[in-house]
């Protein structure tokens, strides 16, 4: 619980990670010794905040993460089957939280180095404002390139933010606009941009540089070095 609302944490877990080039999803590769889903679930399953944990995964997957995975979390009230595109997936999980729910925070399941502090942060801001996001500076310079890879310009990063999750919102508020966008055939990459294309507003909290959601060969290696850190 936070204050008095009761905290869902729905985490997406239903993609099949070919930029990794692996044979199994990305979030069932194990990484110091614990698969990477395993790693995330722990976090929310620890956090004061979070009364309540909902993955949602491949349907081919189920057997496997109800056996060897959801079992070992006493937050998990169920797992629930994705969709055919991150929106649809996300929704199910949106559905599928307890009746109770006023703040839900939406997690990259291959985001495991997430840090309690800043799922509370998530929260908080979620609480006060309705719709809240982690965001770290951009440290590159940034050019929009043609499809002919020539460049067209080149941004102000001062004005850019790179987004993060857990992204944590109003559980009425997410569940009308996910009502809308999925009424309307839209799909988004993440939840925020759905929350501003109904013009609602999201503010931002500071995120964790080491937060990276592992997508490459090089990031597992990279949370192999943090992981094996703690």
């Amino acid at each position: 619980m936070f204050k008095d609302k009761y905290v869902s944490a729905v985490i997406a877990a239903a993609g099949k990670g070919l930029r990794m080039g692996s044979e199994i999803p990305k979030q069932y590769m194990t990484v110091a010794g614990n698969t990477i889903l395993d790693t995330t679930l722990y976090k929310f399953e620890k956090s004061n905040e979070v009364d309540e944990i909902v993955p949602v995964i491949g349907k081919y997957d189920l057997e496997y993460v109800k056996d060897k995975i959801a079992s070992k979390y006493s937050k998990i009230t169920e797992v629930v089957i994705g969709g055919s595109s991150r929106t649809e997936s996300v929704f199910k999980g949106i559905k599928a939280v307890n009746t109770r729910c006023g703040i839900i925070l939406i997690h990259d399941g291959v985001r495991p180095l997430i840090s309690y502090n800043l799922i509370s942060s998530c929260v908080e801001g979620a609480y006060n404002y309705g719709a809240c996001i982690p965001v770290i500076d951009v440290v590159d310079t940034i050019k929009e390139v043609s499809e002919d890879k020539i460049v067209k310009n080149t941004l102000n990063r001062k004005l850019l933010k790179a987004v993060q999750t857990p992204q944590a919102f109003d559980y009425a508020l997410i569940k009308d606009c996910y009502e809308k966008a999925v009424a309307d055939g839209s799909s988004f990459t993440d939840d925020a941009s759905i929350i501003e294309y109904y013009g609602h507003r999201v503010v931002t909290v500071d995120g964790l540089r080491k937060n990276i959601k592992i997508t490459t060969p090089f990031d597992l290696k990279i949370a192999e070095i943090f992981l094996s850190t703690y």
